[in-house]
């Protein structure tokens, strides 16, 4: 795994302290405002909600000024500090709060519409989806429990991203795990503890 620049650690920190010292003053200033027996729980967990509406909002901006490119991405570009920004988002910020299992299924599938993915309609997803800008899911599908979808390659030295795409009426069985470039076409059935390798067409 190639290592993360101290650039890319800089730009993180201070788009993450930008969130925080508005998210502080907001909370700061506001705090009076709530009742005075719940003030201290509402303030935080209003200041909860701001930082990561924040945080999204400042994340999604950098994502749309420089997106990750499909592929591989070389070393030293400015596509690998872009790689780098949204791995160290995700690792410190975001993965955290997907990974929990504390959020109901409405509110994850919100938040992961947030940071990018395309979920159709009636589509649901109870496993964990890594990278959910990469990720497109057509309506009527369902990701089953603990079921994996990664669209990135991280090999050796090797650092690239490839869209997953599913298509309508899809089901994915529980712990599967579909890898890098995967398409599944409508209707297709994917079975309980499969692996889709990258690349693959079903």
């Amino acid at each position: 795994m190639r290592k993360i620049s101290t650039k890319a650690v800089v730009e993180f920190s201070g788009m993450t302290g930008s969130s925080l010292l508005i998210t502080c003053l907001v909370a700061w200033t506001a705090k009076d405002s709530f009742p005075i027996d719940f003030r201290g729980v509402l303030t935080l967990a209003s200041a909860f909600v701001l930082f990561y509406f924040l945080t999204i909002l400042l994340f999604r901006l950098r994502q749309r000024i420089a997106p990750i490119p499909y592929g591989n991405i070389k070393p030293g570009s400015a596509a690998e500090n872009t790689a780098f920004v949204y791995m160290l988002h995700y690792i410190l910020l975001f993965n955290p709060l997907i990974y929990s299992r504390l959020l109901p299924y409405p509110v994850l599938g919100g938040l992961l519409r947030a940071l990018g993915a395309k979920i159709g309609a009636n589509s649901f997803c109870s496993g964990l989806m890594m990278d959910p800008q990469f990720i497109q899911i057509g309506n009527n599908s369902l990701i089953g429990n603990d079921a994996m979808l990664i669209a990135h390659v991280i090999e050796g030295d090797v650092l690239a991203y490839e869209p997953i795409v599913i298509g309508d009426n899809v089901t994915i069985g529980a712990r599967a795990i579909i890898m890098a470039g995967v398409t599944v076409d409508d209707g297709a059935i994917i079975g309980v503890q499969s692996v889709v390798s990258k690349g693959s067409h079903i």
